[in-house]
């Protein structure tokens, strides 16, 4: 008799975890230096989820082979959270009650993240966020979560000065579903729309779980827009887009707040010549040597690039190494969420600064890329067309 799904997927990442840390037990003497981590591996977010353990896995391995952290193997427990708040929750109360793990990581859903930061914060329990950018995450008097990934509400503040650079005032609909991350890039962009002097022509909200936009697409392309911007939830963004492109909108006119890999494969070919926002991606002019191996290793392991996703998944191994070493323990929360808040440091692959401020945010920064081909689900090609960041609150554009 076949094990029913759940029960196979359980093994599978027990197995996984188990791989992450016993390739190095060697070279270690003692006990696994435990880290929660609950990520998406099935429900709507599950391309992000599964992303962002194929980064992780690559890390860990190389960690744990070189030595791991202060003579212990790093063991990541990877936990399924089903895209699911109340299931994060659970996972994160189990994790940290019966694993005595040493800190939380691994949402890449701002609705999940949201709820394991709630229960990390009141039980002080260290929580980096790989790849989640709903700005309440942070929000000031935040002790205990930092966050990988810059502001949500940025990203939507980026894009508004991409298109106030390439066509000034022009007209924009923007098509997003209701999630966390999704409102938080709208209202970062409305912000700074009429700043820009843009126009908002059309603004519809999916609700969770929508899978047809026929109708809304109408509306949109009736609204005869310079540009669309498209934010749907899981598949649901690979429906707008294609959508919006059955019925006449180009390429050239829709922008995707962000991009990973997958997302590229499921736009397809026809989507050659949009924009996609992006932190790290195979076609930015900034990549470090150690970046540029990076993306050669995980595509020779994993048959594709790697993009944002997968590299933030990445770094998180090496941020937790780096900071346990600089706390000189991984038996104490407290020391390991100082040595955290401390952190100076950059990413090896891109050589972006790695520095969290007192709430546990990291500094604005955006790539906007324009698709240049797409081969299947193998590969693309991507060209840099704009970059924009933040240091000390002000914003500076540089194409």
């Amino acid at each position: 008799m076949k094990k029913p799904l759940l029960s196979q997927l359980a093994a599978a990442v027990a197995l996984s975890a188990a791989a992450l840390c016993a390739s190095g037990l060697h070279a270690q003497t003692g006990n696994p230096i435990k880290i929660g981590f609950v990520t998406e591996l099935t429900g709507p977010w599950t391309f992000f989820g599964t992303s962002c353990v194929a980064g992780l896995k690559m890390a860990t391995d190389e960690i744990n082979k070189a030595g791991g952290v202060l003579k212990r193997p790093l063991e990541f427990i990877v936990t399924d959270n089903q895209t699911n708040s109340s299931q994060a929750l659970a996972a994160s109360r189990n994790l940290d009650v019966n694993d005595k793990v040493l800190a939380l990581s691994g949402p890449t859903s701002s609705d999940v993240a949201l709820a394991m930061y709630g229960y990390a914060e009141q039980q002080k329990l260290p929580f980096l966020v790989p790849v989640a950018a709903f700005p309440q995450l942070t929000k000031p008097g935040s002790r205990y979560t930092f966050r990988i990934e810059p502001d949500a509400a940025g990203w939507g503040y980026a894009m508004a000065k991409y298109i106030e650079q390439v066509k000034p005032g022009a007209k924009v609909a923007l098509m997003h579903s209701d999630a966390a991350l999704m409102r938080a890039i709208m209202a970062g962009f409305r912000y700074q729309a009429q700043r820009s002097k843009l126009s908002v022509v059309s603004d519809i909200l999916f609700p969770q779980g929508s899978s047809d936009a026929t109708v809304q697409a109408a509306q949109v392309r009736a609204a005869n827009p310079d540009y669309v911007i498209v934010s749907g939830a899981g598949a649901f963004d690979n429906v707008l887009t294609n959508q919006l492109l059955d019925l006449g909108i180009k390429p050239q006119q829709i922008i995707h707040p962000y991009g990973i890999t997958t997302q590229v494969f499921g736009w397809g070919s026809r989507s050659v010549g949009s924009i996609y926002g992006t932190f790290f991606d195979h076609g930015t002019d900034t990549l470090t040597k150690e970046g540029k191996d990076f993306i050669s290793r995980f595509d020779a392991a994993n048959s594709r690039p790697p993009s944002y996703v997968e590299n933030y998944c990445y770094v998180t191994p090496y941020i937790f190494k780096e900071a346990i070493e600089k706390a000189g323990t991984a038996d104490d929360r407290e020391k390991l969420r100082n040595a955290l808040s401390a952190l100076k440091t950059k990413e090896s692959t891109s050589g972006v600064p790695i520095e969290f401020d007192k709430n546990g945010a990291r500094k604005e920064y955006m790539y906007f890329m324009e698709i240049q081909s797409v081969n299947g689900k193998r590969t693309y090609q991507s060209k840099q067309r704009f970059y924009i960041e933040r240091p000390l609150r002000l914003w500076k554009p540089r194409i």
